[in-house]
């Protein structure tokens, strides 16, 4: 069978660990819930007993963990987690490594799950990828030449904070006019009540039972696929914006593939088709061919399994 890795998608609720083999195939995966205020000490000997009680514990080769936010992968520490806040400066390459298989590798989870992506997607095949992780927030990470690409401070690939509006309005980073507020979950949402001012929907009146509060990504997709003509404009407003931002992308970098994934990424073609419009008009036209835009078909696991390659050597 090869080399086997655990990896393990710290997130805010819940902790996906799985062990995985050295061409991403999953062979064993275990969940533990989690809290955004829980104690970096307590997980990790959750982590570690739940870890011991794998199958293939013992034929293990590395371990791999991504959280979000700003991850030191050098020493191992997370330097700051929006979604951890009592994480901050933890090490957790010092809190595991005595009880987990190294080396023990962490990075933030759009580059791991870029790292996934590459490998699930590609089959490890493709030179020059883009992953954009779309849910609440944007994130993104970047392989060149077959290689995740860090940059100087492990900051590369912050996707969501290219500026697209000057002026536009304040991001949660603290800039102004970021992809991430055009087309982040929370604005869709925030698109959709403003144009339900003055427009009525039946339908996502009624998928909401009249509480607009209650609009997600989700509800906006099932009414855009049942004709509702407010939850298509959002869509075709998100899908445009992103495939202008795409096409300078594609006319920066020159990538094979751009992996979508997230959330938001689930209305598929809703939002894949007014992309694709956008870059047909917008990138140059032999960067714009060479480049493939797909929505990834192994969403859910992209984080476990490129956590655990982190560790492949």
């Amino acid at each position: 069978m090869g080399s086997m890795y655990l990896g393990i998608d710290l997130g805010g609720t819940e902790i996906k660990m799985a062990v995985v083999s050295d061409q991403g195939k999953i062979i064993e995966e275990n969940r533990i819930s989690n809290k955004a205020n829980s104690d970096p000490s307590e997980i990790a000997k959750r982590i570690i007993l739940h870890a011991k009680g794998m199958k293939n514990f013992k034929k293990l080769r590395g371990t791999g963990i991504g959280a979000a936010g700003d991850i030191d992968q050098e020493k191992g520490v997370i330097r700051f987690s929006p979604n951890l806040p009592n994480w901050k400066g933890t090490n957790l390459r010092a809190l595991l490594g005595k009880e987990l298989p190294g080396p023990i590798m962490v990075d933030n989870d759009a580059n791991v799950a870029a790292l996934g992506a590459y490998w699930l997607e590609t089959k490890g095949k493709a030179k020059n990828m883009v992953c954009i992780t779309m849910g609440t927030g944007i994130g993104g990470g970047l392989i060149f030449d077959g290689k995740l690409y860090r940059g100087a401070t492990g900051s590369a690939g912050e996707i969501g904070h290219v500026s697209y509006e000057p002026f536009g309005p304040e991001c949660k980073c603290g800039n102004l006019g970021c992809i991430e507020r055009y087309v982040g979950a929370q604005y869709l949402n925030e698109r959709a009540r403003e144009l339900l001012k003055n427009t009525e929907s039946y339908t996502i009146s009624t998928l909401v039972k009249g509480n607009y509060e209650d609009i997600t990504p989700k509800v906006l997709a099932e009414a855009a696929e049942a004709g509702d003509s407010v939850a298509k404009k959002v869509w075709e407003e998100a899908g445009e914006r992103l495939g202008i931002f795409l096409s300078s992308i594609i006319n920066l970098l020159n990538p094979d593939i751009i992996v979508l994934a997230g959330g938001v990424s689930r209305a598929n073609n809703l939002l894949l088709k007014p992309i694709k419009d956008a870059v047909a008009k917008r990138a140059f036209k032999t960067s714009a061919r060479a480049c493939r835009i797909i929505i990834s078909e192994y969403d859910r696991n992209l984080g476990v399994v490129g956590a655990a390659l982190l560790a492949k050597k």
